[in-house]
């Protein structure tokens, strides 16, 4: 695998302005030295997320999300590391350069980008065409029939495909691109132009890269009515998520986003100022593009049509998203019909459909009771729906519903909420977070306070063995820390280390910044040292002669630190 140099990813995060990175997803207020806002990875009303412009990391005293501006890329615009080290390069103009590794893993990154390039190439091609060409006319009136303005259509690079069958075939190798190239992509197929007399839709991915494209049939044109590039060497559909290189910043101020079918149930969306929409490629949502709102948003709006949303595909999307931890809100539009029409005809009208949208549960339990079937199916339908479901006041009121529905007794009724035995040997989900001692927060400010101050911190850190830490996970951090100071920590282990790190500086800045505390707190972890070693002597009721002369030398020692902690 091809890997950026670790030369490039210390530039890129010199480059970083964190604050201007951070306010693209929360609004930070300056507060001293450092800045806070609102958590954008968690919901709430006071802002408990900390940021240091200086150290350029960044901690959530609410949820304990932490880490580096790598990591916050990685987590806000769900990409892997090398992604957000690109998207940081290309954001602050930093140059990278990769290790060479294999010829087989060169050529690889090259084909990448040579394809990539030969895209947005043909983008740009079939953009010019559409606009420029009098065979494109029947596709500017089209747009126009729908509503679509120029300027949305230019800002999501809508284009037309020429009848000619090798035109764009021929542009490309024009600009040195090959034949092989061509395919890859997916734009020849048999040595023609697979894209003809039809309108483009660019599918881009999160940071806007043209990876393939989806082909509108004009009105009485070839059929079929939808032609996208298949999946290969750089595409796939089902990663992709149309429009969220325009949604993404409006996605994580809302925290929702709104997913819809079609491309231009998204322009007309966009265009009405509903800036948080998305299309799923289709009725369901695959497991790429939840995994890719998950780290946007808590919740998504489904804007399908009546017969999609309620299809099985699509009820399979909903609970992968419900699985991945989303929110999901079924939206009944007005008259059935899709949302560009309704946006486009009352944009008051789709914001209200927005706010009377139907949490998942509420949805699913509407869907079974208008099912087929006898009411005993209609009611074992249900029953498999809230017996699965959390205690809730929405559960009480479906469980009311229904009983009224389908004329329950008493008894039929509460067995709605029976919930099967659970199985044995399966862990939660999550696990809350304990509070922590004051040992383990002794322990923690200590190190957060040797990193803001550097040279004493050093000193002191050298001192120190695993004898001082409750737990050795901790002594661990004090070892990195140590190292850190010293210069000696890797480029990966400061990546692998950036969360601890940004919690550790988060602490230390919440609770104190004076060198006398951290003197204070050396001699803390000290005197537990000896306390912790004084306490196994004391139960040994048969002291040898040297362990006697031990048990008095810690017995002065404590005292002695006591003392120094007096006098601090």
């Amino acid at each position: 695998m091809t890997r950026i140099r670790n030369e490039s990813v210390e530039a890129v995060k010199e480059a970083v302005d964190m604050i201007d990175l951070v306010s693209g997803r929360t609004q930070m207020k300056r507060s001293g030295g450092e800045w806070r806002g609102r958590c954008p990875f968690h919901d709430e009303r006071t802002g408990s997320f900390w940021v240091n412009p200086l150290t350029k990391v960044y901690y959530c005293f609410g949820c304990q999300a932490k880490g580096d501006a790598i990591g916050f890329v990685e987590a806000t615009e769900a990409l892997d590391f090398a992604g957000a080290v690109e998207w940081l390069a290309d954001r602050y103009a930093v140059t990278l350069e990769y290790e060479e590794t294999s010829p087989e893993a060169d050529r690889r990154r090259a084909q990448r980008e040579r394809l990539l390039k030969l895209l947005d190439t043909t983008a740009d091609f079939f953009e010019r065409f559409l606009w420029e060409a009098e065979e494109s006319a029947a596709a500017r009136s089209y747009l126009e029939e729908r509503g679509i303005a120029r300027e949305g259509a230019e800002r999501f690079r809508l284009g037309y495909a020429p009848r000619a069958p090798d035109r764009v075939k021929r542009a490309a190798l024009g600009k040195g691109f090959t034949a092989a190239e061509l395919d890859q992509a997916g734009l020849t197929v048999r040595g023609n132009d697979r894209f003809r007399e039809r309108l483009i839709f660019p599918l881009t991915d999160a940071r806007g890269r043209v990876r393939g494209f989806g082909a509108r049939q004009m009105p009485g044109g070839r059929p079929p009515k939808y032609l996208n590039t298949s999946d290969g060497v750089v595409f796939r559909k089902s990663d992709i998520l149309y429009g969220l290189d325009h949604a993404r910043r409006a996605i994580a101020q809302h925290g929702s986003a709104i997913v819809v079918e079609g491309y231009t149930d998204v322009l007309m969306l966009h265009q009405t100022g509903v800036d948080r929409a998305v299309a799923s490629m289709g009725t369901a949502l695959t497991e790429g593009q939840v995994t890719e709102l998950r780290r946007l948003c808590s919740t998504v709006f489904l804007a399908f049509d009546a017969d999609a949303a309620g299809q099985e595909a699509s009820l399979r999307g909903m609970e992968i998203a419900r699985g991945k931890g989303l929110n999901v809100r079924v939206v009944r539009l007005p008259g059935g019909r899709d949302p560009a029409d309704v946006a486009a005809g009352d944009v008051a009208a789709f914001e209200r459909a927005l706010d009377e949208a139907e949490p998942y549960l509420t949805y699913r339990v509407s869907l079974a009771l208008a099912s087929e079937g006898s009411r005993d199916d209609r009611y074992a339908r249900v029953r498999a729906l809230l017996s699965a479901s959390e205690p809730s006041v929405e559960r009480d009121e479906l469980v009311r519903i229904t009983a009224d529905r389908l004329d329950l007794s008493d008894d039929l009724a509460a067995r709605l909420v029976d919930r099967p035995a659970a199985p044995s040997g399966n862990g939660s989900r999550s696990v809350p977070r304990v509070g922590m001692s004051a040992r383990e927060r002794d322990e923690r400010l200590f190190l957060g306070l040797c990193m803001a101050f550097p040279e004493r911190g050093l000193d002191l850190l050298c001192s120190l063995d695993v004898a001082h830490f409750a737990d050795p996970a901790r002594w661990e951090a004090a070892t990195v820390v140590r190292r850190r100071l010293a210069g000696e920590l890797a480029p990966e282990e400061e990546r692998a280390w950036a969360p601890m790190i940004a919690e550790l500086t988060a602490l230390a800045s919440q609770e104190a910044t004076s060198q006398r505390v951290l003197e204070e707190l050396y001699w803390k972890l000290s005197l537990r040292r000896v306390e912790d070693e004084l306490k196994g002597l004391q139960q040994n009721a048969d002291l040898s002669l040297s362990q006697q002369q031990r048990l008095q030398e810690m017995q002065e020692r404590r005292l002695t630190i006591l003392e120094t902690i007096r006098s601090l």
